[in-house]
Order: structure tokens, then C-alpha cells, then sequence
């Protein structure tokens, strides 16, 4: 009981000095927040000392968000550097197949570089079925990763283009994303072969970097330069 008393002593000197109840726990151990806020209910403090507490609150805020920040991108890092060392363990093996050279320089030219997940898109069926056979069968990527997005002129919108692709690329319409719809100058069809334009997706950011990994060590390799 007489520890307690002095805990309570300690704790409303500490209050009337501008102390908030988190400060106060931090220097009396095994203080509830209960018991503390049944002491000081009744401490006013001025307007200086609040000004002061939401002040300091605001400072640990951002220490703490800024080092959470910090820790958040090491740990990025330090994943995307194990995603690209298991890639590189890989690319001699895969460098012997047509397949794997095929779908890396495909990727490099039309492939995006800025989304940080997979993305190809292109017109010509056979650019689209030659990179989903790269993807199934050297990359090895969950068909049900695959997403597939269709971008076409409005004016073709009654050409059942879904169902093009869909034997194109061997995926279910009911596994496409909603079809984008291109609004034309053009009133009329010019090109009646035109299915638009097809996106193959993969949100999974390890794709990526392995990829971006794999075009670096074969452009080194074509050079003859050290990676």
C-alpha cells in the first residue's frame, strides 16, 4: 500500500509538470492505464502543457512512422535481392532453351517496366500465346495468376473478341477482366481481323523482379560483359 501511495505521489508530480499518462507509465512500472487515469482525473493542465503533449506525441508519431518506413523498404529490399539470386542460380539452365531467350527479349521490347508486376499486351496472337507458354512452362507460374484484359475500339464491340481470346490463350471468359473500351474517331470497321489488343497480368511482384533479372544477366551475356 505505501508503494502505491508514493506511485501516486510520484505520478501527480509528474502530471502538474506536463507529463502525459503514456510518459508517466513509461518511468512508474506496472501502472494500468485505469489506475493512472483514476489519480489525475482530476489535474487540469494549461493550455501551454497540452500544446506541449500533442506536440511531443506528434514527434514520437513520426520517429515511429519513419523508422517503420525504413524497416518496410530493408525488407523489400532484402526480398527482392533473394527473389533475384534464386533467378540468377537458374539462368544458366534456362539460358540453353529457345523458349527462355524468346520470352525474355519479347518481355524486354513490349513488357512493362514501371507497374512492378507483369504486364504484356499486343495485338498478334501468336506474341500473346508464344509469352503464356514461356510463363507456364520456364517460369512456371500458377494458371490461375494469369489475368487477362482486353483492350478494343468501341466500334467493335459486338465482336465477341472474349471469346477470340479465350481460345487464344486457353483462359475462361469468366476469368478475364472487365474488357476496355476504346472510344475511335471512326464510325465503321476498318480492319474486320482486328480483336484488339490483349493484356496478360500478373500482380505478383516476384515475376517481375525475376524477369528483370533474367534480361540484365542475357544482355550481359550477349555482351560479353560482367553482370
Amino acid at each position: 500500500m505505501k508503494l502505491r501511495i508514493e506511485d501516486k505521489s510520484k505520478a501527480i508530480v509528474l502530471r502538474r509538470q506536463g507529463c502525459s499518462y503514456g510518459e508517466i507509465r513509461k518511468i512508474i512500472p506496472n501502472l494500468s492505464k485505469g489506475t493512472i487515469s483514476g489519480w489525475l482525473k482530476n489535474i487540469e493542465l494549461t493550455k501551454e502543457q497540452r500544446v506541449e503533449i500533442s506536440s511531443r506525441a506528434v514527434s514520437a508519431f513520426e520517429k515511429n512512422r519513419i523508422k517503420g518506413a525504413w524497416a518496410n523498404k530493408e525488407k523489400a529490399c532484402n526480398r527482392i535481392a533473394q527473389i533475384q539470386s534464386d533467378a540468377e542460380s537458374k539462368f544458366a539452365e534456362f539460358a540453353k532453351k529457345h523458349l527462355f531467350i524468346a520470352g525474355i527479349m519479347l518481355y524486354w521490347a513490349e513488357g512493362s517496366k514501371t507497374s512492378r508486376s507483369f504486364q504484356f499486351m499486343n495485338s498478334d496472337p501468336r506474341l500473346i500465346r508464344l509469352m503464356l507458354k514461356f510463363l507456364r512452362e520456364v517460369v512456371q507460374v500458377d494458371e490461375h495468376l494469369i489475368k487477362i484484359r482486353l483492350y478494343i475500339h468501341k466500334v467493335y464491340e459486338t465482336e465477341n473478341c472474349e471469346n477470340y481470346w479465350s481460345d487464344v490463350t486457353g483462359i475462361p471468359i469468366n476469368r478475364f477482366q472487365k474488357t476496355v473500351f476504346k472510344l475511335s474517331l471512326h464510325n465503321t470497321k476498318k480492319n474486320p481481323r482486328y480483336k484488339g489488343c490483349c493484356r496478360i497480368e500478373i500482380t505478383r511482384s516476384e515475376i517481375f523482379w525475376k524477369i528483370a533479372k533474367w534480361e540484365e544477366l542475357l544482355y550481359c551475356k550477349l555482351e560479353n560483359k560482367r553482370p
